[in-house]
């Protein structure tokens, strides 16, 4: 899931302001490692557990930081990564980047769980998925939200953008309960194995990567969420390198947020 945010969808003269985008710091490398090892080893039970651990230590000890919510720059995946991941035809993985965003949610894991099983996915962000249809193709969405399991999900996305541009993709998202003694936890893990694009054929989502790391804390959730993405638009040619670093991030931001203010809903029901 890509996340260039609804800022994206305003006006030209406000992507400008992006220009001078603060620019963000290296991630310390036992969060860029732990990252490359989960996505990795997401098929390798005991190393997957192992990696799960580090990154979790990691989310519990920081994931409440300004620095984690600014956003933190992750070195590039490779093809040693991408276990059983299909890289869409003709990409290079040195055009993407990579930003991890931490932060907390008010919200229980239970209530994260029940939300990310449901087939209707727009309220992820209202402001800039027209569709976003999930199916379980492996898995049992009960179990799941119930605390336990796997599921494996295939969803059609189209996502708006600035001037009425609409880009269609396919993503892949799976998701999994970690055991991790007392402590609750579940990640998912996404791609697409085609780029999507415009009708025009001047916007695409090109690649994009991820994890979504749900830890519980007590009657809260600490998140983290990281993509690494090769969006292509329009507006390229007006945005530093920088800025368009600052865009993933205050995407990851706005996915956050988004969540947040949709379970704030359905608390007050």
């Amino acid at each position: 899931m890509f996340g260039y945010p609804e800022s994206m969808t305003r006006m030209l003269p406000l992507l400008l302001l992006f220009a001078c985008a603060k620019e963000r710091d290296a991630a310390p490398p036992t969060l860029d490692e732990r990252t490359h090892d989960v996505y990795r080893t997401w098929d390798d039970a005991q190393d997957f557990d192992l990696a799960m651990v580090g990154l979790v230590d990691w989310i519990a000890e920081n994931g409440r930081t300004d620095e984690a919510w600014l956003g933190m720059r992750l070195t590039n995946l490779t093809e040693d990564d991408l276990v059983q991941v299909t890289i869409p035809e003709g990409q290079d993985l040195a055009d993407h980047v990579g930003i991890a965003n931490s932060g907390p949610s008010a919200f229980s894991i239970d209530l994260h769980a029940a939300a990310v099983v449901e087939a209707d996915q727009i309220w992820n962000d209202p402001s800039t998925f027209e569709v976003y249809d999930r199916s379980i193709i492996e898995g049992d969405a009960e179990t799941f939200a119930a605390g336990t399991g796997l599921v494996r999900t295939e969803n059609e996305v189209l996502k708006g953008g600035p001037f009425g541009v609409e880009i269609p993709y396919s993503l892949r998202k799976d998701y999994r309960w970690v055991g991790l003694g007392d402590r609750r936890a579940f990640v998912a893990r996404h791609w697409i194995s085609e780029a999507g694009c415009s009708d025009n054929g001047n916007n695409c989502v090109n690649q994009t990567f991820g994890l979504d790391v749900f830890v519980e804390d007590g009657d809260e959730t600490l998140r983290l969420l990281t993509n690494w993405l090769y969006v292509v638009t329009a507006a390229d040619g007006l945005l530093t390198e920088d800025a368009r670093i600052g865009l993933v991030a205050t995407g990851n931001q706005d996915l956050i947020v988004k969540a947040d203010e949709e379970l704030a809903t359905r608390d007050a029901r």
